[in-house]
């Protein structure tokens, strides 16, 4: 089976196999002052950028797995984590949760929400936080704010092709692909390869992928785990 590639600018590439490697990018929060201070106080990766805020006080935006976790890490660095939870509660593990409510160095802030990132000579130092319940804005400083609110991969493109995506667009791959006992057209004999997606011989890696782990040391393990598991499929075709 052949797959036809049309890149942006109209020219068309076959092949017998693809890997779709295009990544996803994290979602912000769309108010005012937000990109002015990326890189400036405002970062989406705590292992990154939490050593620059020792002794500090950072926030963290959200109430998953992901912003509970950072906020623990981030404890490690800074002296004092806020974290700002539009909910009532979090979304995250039990054990996770208890672990950050029983941290002395984390404090929540529930049905809150960011309206507006301030800074002065070109960094963060503060946020204008509202309660969405009761409509009260304040006014909290900081050294840096943590955004984990998700991230939005890169699959716009597939949305109308046979390649199929979780709800949240990810490229489903493997075993979940046939685990619930229906198998997608070509794959009557066998089953999808542990990175194959819907399509045989359209495979897809790193955090573009349903189940990644989204941290880049596994994403280039998978690029090459699927480089190996092309050179398989091509061998029958």
């Amino acid at each position: 089976m052949d797959h036809i590639a049309v890149t942006a600018d109209g020219q068309e590439y076959s092949s017998c196999a693809l890997l779709v490697a295009t990544g996803s990018r994290y979602r912000r929060l769309q108010v005012p002052g937000e990109a002015d201070y990326i890189g400036a106080g405002v970062h989406f990766c705590a292992t990154c950028d939490g050593p620059f805020y020792k002794g500090g006080h950072v926030a963290v935006v959200g109430g998953g797995n992901s912003a509970t976790e950072e906020s623990l890490l981030l404890t490690k660095f800074a002296d004092q984590v806020t974290m700002i939870v539009r909910d009532g509660s979090f979304k995250a593990s039990p054990v996770i949760q208890e672990k950050v409510l029983g941290d002395p160095k984390i404090r929540v802030l529930w049905h809150t929400e960011v309206v507006e990132f301030q800074g002065r000579g070109g960094k963060l130092t503060h946020l204008v936080l509202k309660n969405n319940q009761s409509g009260q804005e304040s006014t909290l400083a900081v050294d840096g704010a943590f955004i984990f609110i998700g991230l939005t991969p890169n699959t716009a493109f597939l949305r109308e092709s046979p390649v199929r995506l979780n709800p949240w667009g990810f490229i489903v791959t493997g075993h979940d692909l046939v685990h619930d006992g229906t198998r997608p057209p070509g794959f009557e004999t066998r089953d999808p390869g542990l990175l194959e997606t819907s399509v045989p011989g359209i495979f897809a890696a790193g955090d573009v992928r349903a189940g990644s782990t989204k941290q880049v040391a596994s994403a280039a393990g998978e690029g090459a785990t699927a480089a190996l598991l092309i050179r398989e499929y091509l061998k029958t075709v």
